[in-house]
């Protein structure tokens, strides 16, 4: 009986800390990739309407949102635990012109509990790429 017990034990100490890691991997990879679905999404935005949008942070709450003539296209999200973006990026949101252009490039840095990913804004037609 003690040894089941003991068994069950070191399955759950081995299990447990490795599923939050998997967790935090998961979370993180589904917020970068709703991030870029948001970028793109302004930026169709711009397109469809005429009028400048962005993706502004707010570091102040950990979220960031897309607006368009100051108001808000869609509710605030909310960045992860394991997620915060450095002070060492150049930029604080990525901002469309009413042609679907940038008017700035930069990079926005990402600490992750991986290590750091760098969203790059090229100049011209406002391609976002992320690397790790």
């Amino acid at each position: 009986m003690l040894l089941v017990l003991m068994a069950v034990m070191v399955l759950t100490g081995i299990g447990v800390p490795s599923y939050r890691t998997l967790a935090a991997d998961r979370e993180e990879a589904r917020f970068f990739e709703m991030l870029l679905h948001d970028i793109y999404f302004a930026q169709s935005e711009t397109y469809r309407t005429q009028a400048s949008a962005m993706v502004v942070f707010r570091e102040s709450g950990g979220t960031y949102e897309v607006v368009q003539n100051f108001q808000a296209l869609m509710p605030p999200r909310k960045l992860p635990e394991t997620v915060r973006l450095k002070k060492t990026s150049n930029l604080n949101g990525v901002y469309f012109t009413a042609n679907g252009s940038v008017t700035s490039a930069g990079t926005l840095r990402f600490e992750t509990s991986r290590g750091e990913k760098v969203l790059v804004v090229h100049l011209g037609k406002g391609r976002v790429v992320l690397s790790e």
